[in-house]
């Protein structure tokens, strides 16, 4: 955070404090005097603080874009609605194929939360899902990084609309009543779908919780963090995971103008300053933005489990192939992992040798030796012609035959030339220590093998 912002902050945080409790005219969310839901409980603590400018009128800005004040019993903040019906598509999904396609999910989520997983139901319920996207005025997770806005969508109870929620706060005064009405909009809810949010989000938002008095019970939300999926597939293929970049050239989304998410620091300053809410349409619009890809992303990896249309089409590229299959073969979609398998060990591309032991790796774990062996010739081959060899395909084949098909003279053949490829490469005073033990590896495994063949 900058310094002129803290300042101003922390001007605004006095004038809060001096201003009388607010009383709750029951527009808030939550359940007072049944406890807090959730992931937090109170503390006992002072009244709903309030700022003078809170009872003013809006701005011109807010109002344009339909953002009213909503009151509670832990003060004032500002708070933007937008419904959007289920046939809306943001890019190549529209917002209702979540519905359809939500319960396939479960692998991931519980890949992503473990034990945490195992008190929970087996399949997603897509009303029970909380969409979350911060705007915060600085980068890390630390106690003085403050989520000035926080966006959050969900499916509505009846299921006809998905909605999109954004609060806003004016002064640091109104951060309780604003993190009071998250918690309500979490009760019931059995996972956060993010973007970076189990890393950044979340912390940033428990360590806010903390310091406004509430206290953890324990209990985390469960996380579908999309991140660590959009990095699976992705991480070689296109430019760089960010949401922006995944959105346009696997979602089919164009945002055309678009405040960077990095601006949004500095425009919250601008306002703060001069209190001109127009600084902040631009950020309000980026954030809605995030929630709805978010909706698209989760869509798209329902899709891609399910084997639906759009994202069941083959991956072009051998990288993103063998990331998806992969993919697909750790969340338990086995046969369709093997089909995309069968397409990369058949390319003919330039490329494709890339993933000849991968692939060769992953039928060695199922036992299917007869398809990871020619794998393994094939890159063996290549390895001989390397300026810099490999020899992970020579010992492999070294102790397939050695201990499976029991032909040691095979074998003896296949670990000899790893230690020739081994002694090829340069060596120098400071290589690697594993490179030193590699070497000794295969002595060890040449010398034991021609011991196994003196003995007849």
């Amino acid at each position: 955070m900058s310094g002129g912002l803290r300042e101003r902050l922390a001007r605004l945080k006095a004038q809060a404090s001096s201003a009388k409790p607010a009383e709750d005219n029951g527009d808030g969310s939550g359940q007072e005097g049944g406890g807090v839901p959730n992931s937090f409980s109170q503390r006992e603590s002072a009244g709903a603080t309030r700022s003078p400018a809170d009872d003013h009128a809006l701005h011109p800005a807010f109002e344009r874009i339909g953002v009213r004040q909503v009151d509670n019993s832990h003060g004032s903040f500002l708070l933007r609605t937008i419904p959007y019906p289920l046939h809306y598509a943001h890019g190549l999904y529209e917002l209702g194929a979540l519905m359809r396609s939500a319960t396939r999910l479960g692998p991931v989520a519980l890949r992503q939360n473990k034990k945490e997983e195992a008190d929970r139901e087996p399949e997603l319920d897509v009303g029970k899902l909380l969409f979350l996207d911060t705007e915060t005025t600085g980068l890390g997770v630390g106690a003085g990084n403050v989520p000035f806005m926080i966006g959050i969508g969900f499916f509505d109870e009846e299921g006809e609309a998905f909605v999109v929620e954004q609060t806003l706060i004016r002064h640091p005064g109104e951060e309780r009543a604003m993190l009071f009405h998250l918690l309500g909009r979490m009760d019931g809810r059995t996972h956060l779908v993010t973007y970076n949010g189990r890393t950044f989000d979340w912390p940033v938002l428990v360590n806010r919780y903390i310091l406004n008095g509430w206290r953890s019970n324990g209990k985390e939300p469960g996380h579908l963090d999309f991140l660590h999926p959009s990095r699976a597939l992705w991480r070689n293929t296109l430019e760089s995971c960010r949401l922006s970049r995944i959105e346009e050239d696997r979602l089919g989304i164009a945002r055309g103008e678009d405040v960077p998410g990095s601006l949004a620091p500095e425009l919250y300053m601008r306002y703060l300053s001069d209190g001109d809410a127009g600084h902040l349409e631009g950020v309000y619009h980026h954030n809605e933005r995030d929630i709805l890809t978010l909706v698209s992303l989760a869509a798209h990896f329902g899709a891609l489990l399910g084997g639906d249309e759009p994202a069941v089409s083959p991956p072009e590229g051998a990288e993103e192939l063998y990331r998806t299959a992969a993919w697909l073969d750790v969340h338990g979609q086995s046969e369709r992992s093997e089909r995309l398998f069968e397409a990369l060990i058949g390319r003919e591309d330039a490329a494709a040798w890339r993933w000849w032991l991968p692939a060769a790796a992953r039928y060695k774990r199922l036992g299917r030796y007869e398809t990871a062996l020619p794998l393994w010739e094939r890159a063996a081959v290549r390895a001989e012609r390397a300026a810099l060899p490999s020899t992970e395909a020579h010992v492999e084949l070294a102790m397939y035959y050695e201990h499976r098909a029991k032909d040691y003279g095979a074998a003896l053949g296949y670990a000899e030339a790893a230690l020739d490829l081994a002694l090829r490469r340069p060596s120098s005073p400071r290589e690697p220590k594993r490179v030193r033990e590699e070497r000794d590896e295969l002595r060890k495994r040449v010398e034991r093998l021609r011991r196994k063949l003196a003995r007849g």
